[in-house]
């Protein structure tokens, strides 16, 4: 009884672990000859199809300045995406009615968050 239990356990581990390798099998037999659909969306979009423009982050972060009227003018992309980030922390401090004259980032930052987590806790 007890072999006979045994040889099924090991007819069992034999079955999936070739079944398990099947699809690197497959994967060694060479590329496919269909398209699937992930590869054919790629293609429209490495021939130019595409519906949306694909916009860069730089694209963003200097359209994000315009809205709040920082020149970007002489300035390198690091300096406008902090200048972004302090106006976007500066922005949710007013609606949140925290005073930001005279603090820096990191605290205006932190008084943020704790008004966030004060909102959240309330609902």
């Amino acid at each position: 009884m007890k072999r006979k239990t045994m040889s099924y356990v090991m007819s069992g581990a034999l079955s999936i672990s070739i079944l398990g390798s099947a699809h690197t099998i497959v994967a060694a037999e060479g590329p496919a000859t269909s398209v699937t659909k992930t590869e054919a969306s790629s293609l429209k979009y490495k021939e130019g199809l595409q519906i949306k423009k694909i916009r860069d982050f730089s694209d963003i972060v200097y359209e994000q300045a315009e809205q709040f009227g920082i020149d970007t003018n002489g300035k390198d992309f690091e300096a406008v995406a902090k200048e972004v980030r302090e106006a976007k922390m500066k922005q949710q401090a007013e609606t949140y009615g925290i005073s930001h004259k005279d603090k820096d980032y990191q605290t205006l930052t932190q008084e943020v968050r704790q008004a966030q987590q004060q909102a959240k806790a309330m609902r």
